[in-house]
């Protein structure tokens, strides 16, 4: 019994001088990027990556970027340079947020490097303002410090990223041309000439107006820097001889659909065209809305050259979503009405003034086919 006591009087001996070490937990050598060895970050461009794999490091793990290496080892002081960047801090909701007070309240200007790393779990970030951003195709090695409760480590070669020149101003992801003829009530889209990914030469075509060079009906161009941050954008029809359709009876195409007068400021339908704005970019908010344009109506066919049309559709020249067979035989002479309708997807990622030309075939504004 004695030696028992004894023995217990020392175990508690020993524990009560037993102090906590410090940095107690784990920080892993093998912490890296998830996802590419290697990103590709477009000049002006926007993205984020995957996040970091801390192989059972203690956490909460933070992150910083210890450098960012040329090719010859030295430090690429322009990843470090920060500018001025836009973001949202709130949601933006395109039915309620109508004027420059309101979105502008859910907006932030804030001073930001171009390339940044998330401090919680290792994303790494970049925005529009890597265009500011010199030498496409050069490669550069991001070396990373992770810190926790054990110390720090810095990780050479946490991810290798290489600039690219591919990033767009804008992008296309859809843009039909639609002509429709108003009979019984029914809208029939006797042209529908579409330029999507659900069509064989989406590539070539939409590099056609990238190129701009004359061969799509649509035309898409800056014709200015201002605003530096924010867009304008006009919109134009015209006919085939380029004259421009009435801009002050633009709209919006009906019930249940939207256009981007839906997801912008300040709209006027000016005798240049429609004119809309919005004080950030990207622009739309939404990269995937689906935008519906209607032009004035027409009540009489003598600016538009159906017959024409219909030689073309018969001998497959142009597509129309009106069968041969369902092609009335007196080419629509009963009919009541006749619109042009653009849809599209189109999303700028540039701050300035753009211009959107759509033409539109068949029409003739001063009656001369």
């Amino acid at each position: 019994m004695n030696k028992f006591i004894c023995f217990l009087f020392i175990i508690i001996f020993f524990v009560s001088c037993f102090k906590d070490p410090e940095n107690v937990g784990f920080l892993s050598d093998d912490i890296y990027l998830k996802g590419a060895d290697t990103m590709m970050v477009s000049i002006g461009g926007k993205g984020e990556t995957n996040y970091a794999w801390l192989d059972g490091s203690s956490q909460p793990c933070t992150f910083s970027i210890d450098n960012i290496r040329d090719k010859d080892g030295k430090r690429s002081e322009q990843f470090f340079q920060t500018y001025p960047y836009r973001t949202w801090i709130k949601p933006y909701d395109f039915l309620k947020d109508k004027t420059v007070e309101s979105v502008m309240a859910k907006l932030s200007d804030k001073i930001l490097p171009c390339f940044w790393i998330n401090p919680v779990n290792g994303l790494i970030q970049y925005t529009e303002t890597t265009s500011a951003l010199k030498n496409p195709d050069d490669v550069f090695n991001v070396d990373v410090k992770v810190e926790n409760s054990v110390g720090s480590k810095i990780y050479k070669d946490y991810t290798i990223l290489k600039l690219t020149s591919t990033k767009r101003a804008y992008t296309i992801d859809e843009l039909i041309n639609g002509i429709s003829v108003v009979k019984g009530g029914a809208n029939n889209f006797v042209l529908y000439d579409q330029i999507n990914s659900a069509q064989p030469d989406f590539i070539a075509r939409r590099k056609n107006i990238y190129d701009d060079n004359g061969k799509e009906f649509a035309r898409i161009h800056k014709i200015s820097d201002e605003p530096r941050i924010g867009i304008k954008v006009i919109f134009k029809l015209t006919d085939t001889k380029g004259k421009l359709f009435d801009p002050t009876k633009y709209d919006g195409y009906g019930s249940g659909t939207y256009s981007y007068i839906d997801q912008s400021i300040n709209r006027q339908n000016t005798a240049d065209g429609m004119v809309v704005e919005f004080p950030t970019t990207p622009w739309p908010v939404d990269v995937n809305f689906r935008s519906y344009m209607k032009g004035p109506t027409a009540n009489d066919f003598t600016t538009f050259d159906i017959t024409s049309l219909y030689a073309d559709v018969k001998a497959g020249r142009v597509p129309s979503l009106v069968t041969l067979a369902a092609w009335p035989a007196n080419n629509w002479s009963d009919a009541t009405a006749w619109f042009v309708r653009i849809r599209s997807i189109i999303t700028f990622y540039e701050s300035g003034t753009w211009e959107i030309t759509c033409k539109i075939p068949y029409t003739y504004i001063d009656k001369k086919f």
